[in-house]
């Protein structure tokens, strides 16, 4: 199986992150998925995490668009991730042989 992460770059406008899935991680630990952050609720905000689960295609145009960086994560059958690789612009990224892996 394989997981891809793509991660906004710093100073990215709140809005943007919040546009594409970004979750929101309150002081209490607890992480919601909002459209918007009220200003009567945004003492309770730690922080916005701005990394987000997508396809590669998806990680792609987001680089295309504002920069940042992605990554897959392969996973085996226990559960267990035993390669990561970088998701580049060019090329194709998905050459990768599982089977001598699993």
């Amino acid at each position: 199986m394989r997981l891809t992460y793509y991660h906004f770059p710093e100073h990215t406008p709140e809005p943007v992150l919040l546009a594409h899935g970004c979750g929101v991680v309150l002081k209490t630990g607890e992480e919601i998925y909002p459209s918007s952050i009220p200003d009567e609720r945004r003492a309770l905000v730690d922080h916005i995490d701005p990394a987000i689960n997508c396809t590669v295609s998806a990680a792609k145009k987001l680089i295309k668009k504002y920069g940042g960086f992605a990554w897959t994560e392969h996973i085996d059958r226990d559960g267990g991730c035993f390669e990561v690789t970088e998701v580049k612009l060019s090329g194709n990224n998905s050459r990768f042989k599982y089977n001598r892996h699993l």
